[in-house]
């Protein structure tokens, strides 16, 4: 388990990753759940919108201690969980 701990904090951007990811599921699950009782996705949006803004301070954080390289991969990881998921999980509902 140390060695997980240690691989997330090489570079800070990879567990604000995870909690992005799991802020994603936790949304998209309650989503799931409100769709079926009459709900009208807000929930989602709003998770895209404050998304958005979350993938540009992970890249920057991720350019910061792995270089230009870095700051583009997570921003492309971060846009994936922040604003692919959501849409598709919700259309798929």
């Amino acid at each position: 388990m140390q060695e997980v701990w240690d691989w997330l904090l090489v570079n800070p951007a990879r567990f604000l990753v995870l909690i992005s990811l799991v802020v994603t599921w936790l949304v998209c699950s309650g989503e799931y759940h409100g769709r079926k009782s009459g709900g009208s996705g807000w929930l989602t949006l709003a998770r895209i919108s404050v998304g958005a803004i979350f993938t540009l301070v992970t890249a920057v954080v991720a350019g910061f201690f792995g270089g230009v390289g870095a700051f583009f991969g997570y921003l492309v990881l971060q846009v994936f969980v922040c604003v692919l998921i959501p849409i598709v999980w919700v259309d798929k509902i």
